[in-house]
């Protein structure tokens, strides 16, 4: 018999990956069962002899754009009644982007040997998370396949377009930062040095500012290799310290104190935490199912701190929203709103309406502070490259009433 091997949670709430050896799948899903454990996704399977077959590559072929039109493709096709393996077929010659072409190639051989959608999106991992193949699997098995892939679709979509915003509006000053700086660098070390010369041959006393100014210069014509490695340096070292769990901790602690930043990041991290929820609850997912996959979702280690407390409370029978109310993370509306939604029964609506909020609300906040943003970079780029210029140009005057 073929060995499984799966990742799956027990029911102490920990994951775990194990090798089984089973007919098929079904007996694998059974046993689990039994046990009360919850599949997470299947991981390479391997024969009996122990000769591993590598079923796909481990590196991601579909970003989050190729993902986003697969999946509104998919949706589109099941709603008007195709079948899977149609609605794959038409959705790969429908598309000019060969990687959409080879993951639908994909699903489809793995189709046509008996392996369900889900597992067979599970297999590649790296393309489809834990909630994007749980929610498919709760389609496949509620026969509600269809909007299932809306809401995938539309929790997707709305990602990217948050994502798009932030990136579009911060590209005008982080140019202009760039051009600032750039020019900055070129007046200090080809132009200011022009000058060091014509004032070493004159002979006179110079302004502090200007004695300053030429040493800066001096120092980073000289030095200008020794600021790049320790930039490259504390850069690496930053980079390594925040992969670990101690350096995530205190960036994730942290980030959210920093004033106007933090309000920006909690924001989003609330609007993840709701629309992933509040899809997953919607589509037919278990409370504590979908808990679990929401802390994999969730960046910030604060925030997956808040949401392993409430997965571990509600299985001893606690609501949610009394959880949230313990961690002072979740802001009160958040935990009103969760709240009305354990008392009307509608909790998946709430939820997915306090994300939309959130958004909306994001977008404000970043279109208000990229806009002031734009001015205080000309200002402070303007009074450090004008006070160069100034600096010099005193210095030139004074020399010039000292000749005539």
């Amino acid at each position: 018999m073929p060995l499984f091997r799966f990742e799956a949670i027990n029911p102490d709430g920990k994951k775990m990956a194990e090798t089984m050896e089973a007919r098929d799948r079904d007996e694998i899903l059974l046993i689990l069962q039994a046990r009360g454990s919850v599949l997470l996704r299947w991981l390479n399977e391997k024969s009996s002899t122990g000769i591993g077959i590598t079923l796909f590559s481990t590196g991601r072929s579909l970003s989050n754009a190729r993902l986003l039109q697969l999946t509104s493709d998919l949706a589109h096709l099941f709603r008007s009644g195709l079948p899977i393996d149609r609605a794959l077929s038409i959705a790969g010659s429908a598309t000019s982007d060969s990687k959409i072409k080879e993951m639908t190639v994909y699903l489809q051989d793995a189709l046509k040997k008996g392996t369900n959608l889900s597992d067979a999106m599970a297999e590649k991992h790296h393309d489809f998370n834990d909630l994007y193949v749980n929610m498919v699997r709760v389609g496949e098995m509620g026969g509600i396949l269809p909007s299932v892939m809306e809401r995938l679709s539309e929790f997707i979509g709305r990602t990217e377009e948050i994502k798009k915003y932030v990136i579009s509006s911060s590209i005008y000053p982080a140019i202009l930062l760039s051009v600032g700086f750039l020019s900055l660098l070129v007046i200090l070390g080809f132009v200011v040095p022009k000058f060091a010369g014509i004032f070493a041959d004159l002979g006179q006393q110079i302004p502090l500012s200007t004695k300053i100014l030429l040493e800066i210069s001096n120092f980073l014509r000289v030095w200008w290799w020794l600021l790049i490695s320790v930039f490259i340096c504390l850069f690496l070292f930053l980079w390594r310290f925040l992969k670990t769990d101690q350096g995530r901790n205190i960036m994730d602690k942290n980030i959210l104190k920093v004033p106007y930043i933090g309000e920006v990041m909690l924001d989003i991290e609330m609007s993840r935490f709701s629309r992933t929820l509040g899809t997953l609850i919607k589509s037919g997912v278990p409370l504590m199912k979908a808990l679990h996959i929401v802390k994999a979702v969730v960046a910030n280690s604060q925030v997956k701190d808040a949401v392993e407390h409430i997965y571990k409370q509600v299985k001893e029978g606690r609501s949610v929203s009394s959880l949230m109310k313990e961690r002072k993370i979740f802001p009160p509306m958040v935990v009103q709103m969760v709240s009305l939604g354990e008392e009307t029964g509608k909790i998946g609506d709430m939820l997915i309406s306090v994300a939309d909020d959130l958004d909306r609300k994001i977008q404000s906040k970043i279109k208000t502070y990229l806009a002031l943003l734009e001015p205080f970079s000309i200002l402070f780029l303007g009074l450090l490259i004008g006070g160069v210029v100034v600096s010099m140009l005193t210095t030139i005057f004074g020399v010039n009433e000292i000749q005539f």
